[in-house]
């Protein structure tokens, strides 16, 4: 087994973290879109962002720590003794939990936008206890579309009530 071979069953161990990501975000299964606040876009990258990212970061870490981090992959230099690459089962579930942690941390940023405009939407309106309730226990996305139809500034370009 080449080290690419390791290294590409590294990253797909990672992207099955980021999958598995998805399944645990209020995003789910959408496919990435932009969403648009008074002139600022909002990136939404989806289940394949948290997919792609959780599978570079699995790799990174890889790359980074594993056991051939200090390999040299282009060309070769005398003297040293060859090793074949190998993967152990520590490396396989440690680049599934970095694919975990990185398509959380890409879906934490979404939210965190979304958030902002909502508390946004909220601020530039009088106060209301039923709304600031309603912020509390949503889902960012849902929150977004509370203050937006509450509001009426504001309103996801192209979303229908799934898919916010």
């Amino acid at each position: 087994m080449t080290l690419w071979n390791v290294l590409f069953i590294v990253l797909a161990a990672g992207a099955i973290g980021g999958f598995v990501n998805a399944l645990m975000s209020d995003n789910g299964f959408i496919f990435p879109k932009t969403t648009e606040y008074g002139g600022r876009k909002i990136l939404r990258p989806g289940f394949i962002g948290n997919v792609l990212v959780g599978g570079i970061g699995a790799a990174i870490s890889w790359g980074l720590y594993g056991p051939f981090a200090a390999s040299n992959i282009l060309g070769t230099t005398t003297g040293e003794t060859a090793m074949e690459p190998s993967l152990t089962l520590s490396s396989l579930v440690g680049a599934a939990l970095v694919g975990v942690a990185g398509a959380r941390w890409l879906t934490n940023e979404v939210d965190k936008n979304l958030l902002r405009a909502a508390a946004s939407e909220a601020g530039s309106a009088a106060p209301t206890s039923k709304i600031a309730g309603k912020f509390l226990t949503e889902k960012p996305a849902t929150a977004w579309k509370i203050a937006a139809e509450e509001f009426g500034t504001a309103r996801p370009e192209g979303a229908d009530q799934d898919a916010l």
